[in-house]
């Protein structure tokens, strides 16, 4: 196999960011549409707690709170509204028109007093309430009506009117045909839509006054089942990647159980470990994220224990990856290769400084690589994607740990489909090619369930990039591909804190492109002062 001491051509680097800042630049000249994804969305032009704030007044003058009531904000999308948007390139229009009054983000704060909890939906931009819902109906304390009136379609037409639109406006569908629950109302405007969605304030009464208000633009049902079966693509290429990589699994675990006096069990343990550390800290940075799953009750017990199921399925990764490192570090050997260098290695610092200099190359190569990616997707094949609450910056009690999660995929990712992946399809086919398309195929089909629509560019993007770096771990090895990984990720990250609208979150982001290199020369330099006494470079061992 080639030299792994070789470095990446500087031109690599070169390519990525003349690619990069070219496409930028050229993408706003050509494009006749503007995304209404959270990335072009501008920032929140008030906080979560002035939202808080206008929610507690809103929902004390409609319900009347208790002096013990409890808020907290959340950022929320209006994901399907979203899509079909784009689909069907209406974004300018509905920018025009609808997003004022109907934003596709907002914040929804959650109030929570006593045994009811309510839903406030805030326009960020121009601080309206634009929903509310309450999990159980609470007796009216401000806005009792006569009881004389008992008729729930006239609560629900004032419902409509106390949130500034004109009844008149609307139709009152029937509730026959969409088999709704006892005292739902919707009302369909006679004049407002946005290509075939037609405006609808869908309305819900109990206990004799309105207890939910929420504007929609409900999408055709060919949007529906087209967005339905590009989903069930998703999630079959899912189950297939996570399939896959189970067998991979097992295949390591074989591996060092026939092999167990030739293995080194140390190698790979402290990396299993740190990808352990920042993942679960992600988990429970995340907590909002989950909280925007809610039903219609208190979101906290659901994200908790949504919490304690993802760190569970974290702790297995973390395991898979180990095994993965231990069994990949031994076809490493069997195949005549030495391993990654570590700590007791005279030359672990050299080799770390040189690893994360060519990781920066590549990773510059494959933002450019990505970038062209993406201007030929969204020019030529209409492709789109949508906010996704659950990954927002918005939605994390500590933003700025958010690019710290670039080593957790590197470290796991690279494990099991480069130094795992590759080096068992090399055992099998002897053809470098496929040894490395194969598990690229592999990691992007479990790429697919992002929000990107149509599912399969998100497969073919991710591919293109783990051919990257299949042959970068090939060439220069494991180290180099875990810094260009991780190089690659905390720059994407970055830009996320950099696009919040917040002056301290953006210098965050920032630091962040410069992370790897400080990692990659703070090991260099306290591996040359703190070096083993030890000989350093094991010679190659055979069973």
């Amino acid at each position: 196999m080639p030299n792994k001491v070789s470095r990446p051509p500087l031109w690599l680097a070169v390519i990525g960011l003349l690619l990069y800042f070219g496409l930028s630049y050229l993408a706003p000249l050509i494009q006749d549409h503007n995304d209404l994804d959270g990335e072009a969305q501008a920032a929140p032009a008030i906080s979560k707690a002035e939202a808080a704030d206008l929610a507690i007044a809103f929902a004390d003058h409609k319900f009347g709170l208790s002096p013990g009531r409890t808020a907290d904000t959340l950022f929320q999308s209006n994901t399907v509204r979203s899509g079909y948007i784009q689909k069907e390139g209406l974004e300018e229009e509905y920018r025009k028109r609808f997003e004022k009054r109907y934003p596709i983000d907002y914040y929804e704060v959650e109030i929570r007093d006593g045994q009811a909890t309510y839903y406030i939906g805030v326009n960020f931009n121009n601080r309206q309430v634009i929903s509310y819902s309450a999990s159980k109906a609470p007796t009216a304390k401000t806005e009792a009506r006569p009881a004389a009136e008992t008729d729930t379609s006239s609560i629900a037409v004032s419902a409509v009117r106390d949130m500034g639109f004109d009844p008149a406006a609307f139709t009152l569908a029937g509730s026959a045909a969409d088999k709704r629950p006892p005292g739902e109302f919707v009302f369909v405007s006679k004049t407002e839509r946005i290509g075939e969605a037609p405006l609808e304030l869908h309305v819900q009464t109990a206990n004799g006054q309105a207890v939910s208000f929420r504007p929609a633009f409900p999408p055709p049902e060919s949007f529906t089942l087209w967005q339905q079966m590009q989903d069930e693509r998703s999630a079959l290429m899912t189950r297939i990647s996570l399939f896959a990589s189970l067998l991979m699994a097992l295949a390591a675990l074989i591996l060092v159980v026939r092999q167990r006096k030739q293995i080194d069990f140390a190698r790979g343990a402290l990396l299993s470990i740190v990808f352990l550390a920042i993942y679960v800290s992600n988990n429970y940075n995340l907590m909002p994220a989950f909280r925007t799953m809610h039903g219609s009750g208190p979101s906290e017990p659901d994200a908790v224990l949504y919490l304690w199921i993802s760190n569970i399925y974290v702790a297995l990764m973390a395991l898979s990856s180990y095994f993965a490192l231990v069994a990949g570090s031994r076809l490493t050997l069997d195949r005549g290769e030495r391993p990654w260098a570590v700590w007791r290695d005279a030359d672990f610092g050299g080799q770390v400084k040189q690893a994360m200099s060519s990781g920066y190359v590549i990773a510059l190569f494959i933002l450019g690589i990505q970038q062209a990616l993406f201007f030929a997707a969204t020019e030529l094949f209409d492709v789109w994607a949508v906010n996704d609450p659950t990954d927002s910056v918005y939605n994390m009690l500590h933003p700025e740990w958010f690019p710290l999660l670039a080593w957790s995929a590197a470290i796991s990712e690279e494990a099991v489909y480069r130094v795992l992946g590759v080096s068992l399809m090399l055992k099998l086919t002897r053809r470098p090619f496929v040894a490395v398309l194969v598990p690229s195929v592999i990691w992007a089909m479990s790429h697919t369930q992002y929000p990107v629509y149509p599912v399969y560019t998100r497969l073919v993007e991710v591919s293109v990039i783990g051919i990257v770096f299949g042959y970068a771990y090939l060439r220069y090895g494991f180290l180099t591909a875990l810094f260009a990984h991780a190089a690659m990720d905390s720059i994407l990250m970055g830009f996320s804190l950099m696009y919040s609208g917040d002056d301290r979150q953006a210098a965050v982001g920032l630091a962040y492109f410069f992370a790897p290199a400080v990692v990659g020369w703070l090991l260099h330099r306290l591996h040359g002062r703190f070096r083993p006494r030890s000989p350093s470079n094991p010679p190659l061992r055979h069973p």
